[in-house]
């Protein structure tokens, strides 16, 4: 979250967003890489961290949850759910989480509780 994102490639963000729009703009339902490329541009709008647009992550990883379920995508909309709705909405998600088989080791699992 502390990124200076005043160092962040505009022309390339652009360039991406674009390419995101045309690929909605061709209809249909979003596949996993058209979600993901959602989420992040939701973080890539964002001036700053205050402006990112939390509640649409999370709708975004509801449907990416849909398509392509995977513990690290709860956990991530975890994360989410976390900045939209506060940590105690998703603590219980997340504590879940410690107990998938998919997940031990896995290094993020820990600094996200």
């Amino acid at each position: 979250l502390d990124q200076d994102r005043s160092r962040w490639d505009r022309l390339l963000i652009g360039r991406g967003l674009d390419a995101l729009q045309r690929a909605q703009q061709l209809g249909g339902a979003l596949g996993p890489y058209a979600l993901q490329a959602a989420i992040a541009a939701c973080h890539a709008r964002a001036l700053t961290a205050a402006d990112t647009d939390w509640v649409r992550i999370v709708a975004l990883y509801d449907a990416l949850a849909q398509l392509s379920p995977s513990p690290v995508v709860e956990l991530n909309r975890a994360v989410a759910v976390s900045m939209a709705f506060g940590p105690e909405a998703a603590l219980e998600r997340v504590d879940a989480l410690r107990d998938e088989p998919k997940l031990a080791g896995y290094h993020l699992l820990p600094s996200v509780r």
